[in-house]
This record gives C-alpha cells, sequence and structure tokens, in this order.
C-alpha cells in the first residue's frame, strides 16, 4: 500500500479523469441526456473526491498503518497516536463539514435519475451537484493539499 499523500493524489486523479470524460460527452452531446450522465459518473466522482479526502485527512495525522478503506468525515479519523497532537487544521475541515463545500460534498445526494428541466424553467430545484460542483471540489481539494505539503514540509 502506498503513503496516505500518494492515495489522497491518485483518488483526486481519478475523480479528474471521470469528470474529464463526463464533460467531454456533455461537450459533444454525446450519449445519453446530461441527467442520465450526472446519475452515471457523480457517485463515482464524490467517492473518489471522498477517498481523497480521507487520505489526506491520514496523511495530516499521520496515521500508520494506514485502514484498508479512508474515513470520509474528521469524526471517522482513529484516535492520535500518544505524543502525537491533532493538527490544528482539522478544526477548520470540522467547520467546512459542517456548512462549508464539504458539507456539500460529504451530503448524500438523491437517488435516482434527475428529472430533466422542462423547457421555459432556467434552473432545477435539485441540490444534486453538477459536473461544476465537482471540478470547484478538486480545485478546493487541490488548495487543501498544497498547504497541507508546505505545512507537513515545515515538520
Amino acid at each position: 500500500m502506498g503513503s496516505a499523500r500518494g492515495l489522497a493524489n491518485h483518488s483526486l486523479y481519478m475523480a479528474r479523469i471521470l469528470i474529464e470524460t463526463w464533460g467531454g460527452m456533455l461537450d459533444r452531446d454525446e450519449g445519453p441526456g446530461s441527467n442520465i450522465l450526472e446519475a452515471a459518473f457523480g457517485p463515482a466522482v464524490r467517492g473518489h473526491l471522498l477517498d481523497a479526502y480521507g487520505w489526506f485527512l491520514l496523511a495530516m495525522t499521520r496515521t500508520v498503518p494506514l485502514p484498508e478503506a479512508p474515513p470520509h468525515r474528521t469524526d471517522e479519523l482513529p484516535n492520535t497516536r500518544e505524543g502525537i497532537a491533532e493538527p490544528g487544521e482539522i478544526r477548520e475541515y470540522r467547520n467546512l463539514e459542517q456548512e462549508g463545500w464539504l458539507a456539500r460534498l460529504q451530503a448524500l445526494p438523491e437517488r435516482g435519475v434527475a428529472r430533466p428541466v422542462p423547457a421555459g424553467r432556467l434552473a432545477s430545484s435539485s441540490s444534486r451537484p453538477h459536473i461544476g460542483d465537482y471540478r470547484d471540489w478538486c480545485e478546493q481539494f487541490d488548495q487543501l493539499f498544497s498547504r497541507m505539503a508546505d505545512c507537513m514540509d515545515e515538520y
């Protein structure tokens, strides 16, 4: 098994591949409708992003040995080893899980396929994440991972 940092980067990379494929199909108007593509790609991208976050958390807390699967929330983190303090950034992530962009990523999306928006309506009332949301979350993780690298390199 690789390092937690490596696994976080790998999961984020897998999410990006799916988003690029999804976006390409939308751009080419290929395959089923956008609501079907959203139902197909969204949960897979979400799973990779949550895994990336969990591996990131394990790297931040220097957890060893690594579990088989990463946590998806800070409250699922294993207890820190004796003599190792919990990083201060964990409090920031807990807050984001309560009311920030992480809260939206972690929220269970509606099941099934979203109904197409009828002609003449500008927006859907669905809270289901869209491809743009997933792209934004990838960027947020890039920023977090960059800050993590800077913090960890200081130690």
